[in-house]
Formats: structure tokens, sequence, C-alpha cells
């Protein structure tokens, strides 16, 4: 018996060693980011801090981050030969709750951890998968796996795609996340062209009029992703990319829920990213000046609130919606001095009611929000940074399906924020990371706190400011 199983054992050793032979040697790429950190509000209480996934941070983020969450990134090549390679993909997500509110109550806090982590009450009525995260604040983000030649690049599986942010905001104004697959970096003479067709879908259970029917409320969306990357117009690069959002529901499912699927109609997500630097002894610039449009289950891009990671999601149940946004952002370096900034503005306009932004405000109208960062940095270690953020709304229509928590005490509600922070980097680079800070904080304004909330809780003594102190760690590598 051992004599049979000596030629097979010898044919698996051979190609083992031709498959080792052909695989280029190398370790484990291992990146990633997180951060951590401890917050006391000299009120007493809990602590506010203004983002969650859908929000991010409109008036900065540091000083308004109260939780801690890890990416961490493992790639491998797995072959390479004859200018073939294959490499698998993985990102690995870690995230603890982070609260978007905060009402003071006669004898002690009452806290609502945000839209897809069930909201003030206690219910999950809004955990319907529109939340990038839907509720998993740990989890494996990306799973794909790529091929490349010297022609172009072929990818499927699960992925972040296209994502592009404002740091000092924590937002994501283009982020194409799902499963799907693709065909990247066809030379073009001219910049490269991508092409990718991505699957979303609001996975959850819609519990807002008592249906518990998954089978029913569950709505996929096919995006098809298009994008010229780095054409050269002179001074500086554009990136233009077209998503066009295909929602895939069937007959039974307006059947059964024609009130808010009948209008599953197609709508697009069109962005234009310019990009412009300086590098020279003296002086690093990069700025970026971006406009976006949506219409229909992407006119949420016209809004700052709950349009974070613009493309993700697609909501079918929205109809006759426009959204425009304008967004420039950068960092600049001279020197011992630095600062990074971000002007937003944004207009949002829509003639139906829309389930998953019963809490958002504007329903027609617009706002913009203003950050900056500057900082002066001591020596090579060590730096002092100050981050202004301010930002207001207004409505212009609040006609169609007006409720309560709408509207805000104020005409044109503001939010305002002002931190100081010591920090300790590893270099005077903007992006020199890791950071280790100390900082004071203080947040207010009309948007700030209860003000989100019900008006029957305005009735209440509310605080509409508040001064905290923390510590905080970011790092990436």
């Amino acid at each position: 018996m051992k004599a049979k199983w000596l030629p097979l054992a010898a044919g698996i050793a051979l190609a083992a060693g031709s498959l080792a032979a052909s695989v280029t040697a190398s370790a484990v790429d291992f990146h990633g980011y997180f951060r951590a950190g401890a917050q006391a509000s000299m009120r007493g209480g809990d602590v506010y801090c203004g983002g969650n996934g859908k929000r991010g941070h409109k008036v900065g983020r540091l000083g308004d981050e109260c939780d801690t969450y890890a990416e961490l990134s493992f790639s491998q090549d797995v072959y390479n030969k004859a200018n073939n390679k294959f490499s698998v993909h993985t990102l690995v997500m870690y995230g603890t709750k982070e609260d978007d509110n905060q009402i003071d109550r006669q004898g002690g806090s009452f806290q609502n951890i945000g839209m897809g982590e069930g909201d003030a009450f206690g219910s999950n009525r809004f955990n319907d998968g529109i939340n990038h995260n839907s509720g998993q604040r740990n989890s494996i983000r990306e799973l794909f796996v790529k091929y490349d030649t010297d022609n172009y690049t072929i990818w499927g599986g699960k992925r972040y795609y296209n994502r592009s942010d404002i740091h000092i905001m924590d937002f994501y104004y283009l982020n194409d996340e799902g499963y799907g697959a693709g065909i990247e970096n066809i030379d073009t003479g001219l910049g490269n062209l991508d092409f990718a067709v991505i699957k979303g879908q609001n996975d959850g259970q819609d519990t807002t009029f008592g249906s518990t029917d998954l089978g029913k409320n569950w709505r996929h969306v096919y995006k098809l992703d298009f994008k010229w990357r780095q054409i050269p117009v002179g001074f500086g690069t554009l990136d233009a990319n077209l998503i066009y959002g295909l929602p895939w529901v069937s007959k039974y499912q307006k059947k059964q829920d024609n009130t808010r699927l009948s209008n599953a109609d197609s709508g697009v997500l069109a962005t234009l990213d310019h990009t412009f630097g300086i590098n020279t002894d003296s002086l690093n610039l990069t700025n970026h000046f971006v406009i976006q449009w949506g219409t229909n289950g992407f006119g949420y891009v016209g809004q700052i609130d709950n349009a974070n990671h613009a493309g993700e999601y697609y909501d079918p149940r929205t109809a006759n919606t426009d959204g425009v946004r304008l967004t420039d952002h950068g960092v600049m370096d001279i020197g011992n001095f630095g600062v990074g900034y971000a002007l937003m503005w944004a207009h949002y306009d829509t003639n139906t009611h829309n389930m998953e932004n019963t809490w958002v405000y504007p329903r027609s109208g617009w706002e913009y929000a203003i950050v900056l960062r500057p900082e002066y940095k001591w020596t090579e270690f060590t730096r002092t940074t100050l981050e202004l953020g301010y930002s207001q709304m207004k409505t212009v229509n609040t006609s169609v399906n007006p409720r309560a928590w709408d509207k805000f005490e104020a005409k044109d509600p503001d939010l305002y924020k002002v931190t100081l922070a010591q920090q300790f980097t590893p270099g005077k680079g903007f992006w020199a990371r890791p950071a280790i800070r100390f900082y004071a904080s203080y947040q207010g304004g009309d948007q700030f706190g209860g003000k989100f909330d019900h008006a029957g809780d305005r009735k209440l003594n509310h605080h509409n400011y508040q001064f905290s102190l923390g510590s905080q760690v970011e790092a990436w590598w």
C-alpha cells in the first residue's frame, strides 16, 4: 500500500514546489487605525459626543469622540508569476457605541445611542441597515481578492470602495461600500478608468409600523459605479465618479407595502473631486474641492447631518429628492505651523417624507459647517493644537408632513465647538502619528443636547453647552 502512495506524494510535492516557486515570499502586510480615550463632563453625568456612523463630526472631531474604534487590515500576495499577481485583503473593525445625543433629566442623564443602535426609547425601530455599520460595531468589513496584470486589475468580494474622507471631521464624503466585483486601472492616457457593480441592502427589520416580515422589508440595491481617476487639468488632477442606484424590489414587496415601495425609483450620485498640491522645502499643501449631486435615494448628499458615507446606502423609498453639497478641505504645513481645514455647504430639497429621515432636520433647506485646526509644533515631538468648529442650518420648507421634532426653537439653529489640546507625536508633519493628546473642549449652540429631541422635552431645564476634559490616543500605520 505504501508503494502505491509514493507517486501521488511525489506529485503533490512537485505541485507544491511549483506553486511556491511562483509566489514571491513576503510577510503579511499589516496596517490599520485606532483611537481610544477617556472623557469627563465638568457638570457631571454623561459626556456628549456629536458623532456616529451617519453624522460624522460636523464641528470637528477633536475632543468630540467618546468611543473606542479600530480598523485592522491584513493582506497577502498569494501568487506572483509573469506579471500576474493574486492577493487577498481583509479588514476587521471593532468599536464601542458612541452616543449622538444627551438629554439632561431631573435626577440623572438619558442617552440616545444613535440610529442603527436603537433610539432614545430603547426600541430598534431605526435599526434597518441604513447606518453604515447597521448596528455592527464589531465585524469584518472587507474580504476581497485582487488579480493584478500590467494593464488592469480585477477584484471581487466585500470592500470599501472609493473611500474619500475629511479627517478632521471623520466624514466620508464618498464611500461605495458593499459586495461586488469590478475592473480597475484601465489606462486611457488621460487618467485611469474603473468600473464596478456593488450590491447594497437595507438588511434589518423595520418595525416602525409593527411590521415583522423580513422578506417584505429587505430591499436590495445594485450600484453601478463608474470612475475616471487622475485626469490632468493643468493645475492638479480631477476624479470624476458616477454611481447609479438601481433598486431591485419584487412585485410581492410592492404589493405588500406599496405605500413606501411603489416609488422605488433609481437615482444617481455624481462627484467631482479636484486635488491640488504644493510640495517644497518650506511649504506642503494639499487641497480638495468637491462638488456632489444626488437624486432620489442618493438625495441625502444634500445634508451634512445623516449624510456621512455617501454612496454606501441607497433608500429606494425616497423619491422626488435632490441634494447638492460643496466641500473644500485640506492641510498645510509651513515650518513649525500647520493647519487642517474643512468648509462644507449642503442644500437638500424633497417633496416626499422618507421614513429613514424621520429625525432629520432640515426637511428641505440648507446647512453649512466650518472647521479649522491650527497648531504650533514646539519641538519634533510636541505640539499645541486648537480646533474651532461652527455649523448652522436653515429650513426653507416644513409644509410636507411637518412634525414637532423637525423644528428648533431658534430660527436658524447653530452648533459650535472649541477644543485646545497638547499633543505628543513622532515628527512635525500634520499627519504624524501616533498621537497622545490631552484636551479641554467646550461645545454649545441651539442644536446641542436635548435640542435634537421632541418638543415636549424642551420644557425641561436643559443645558445647551458642555465643558469637558479628556485624553485620547490616535494611531495609524
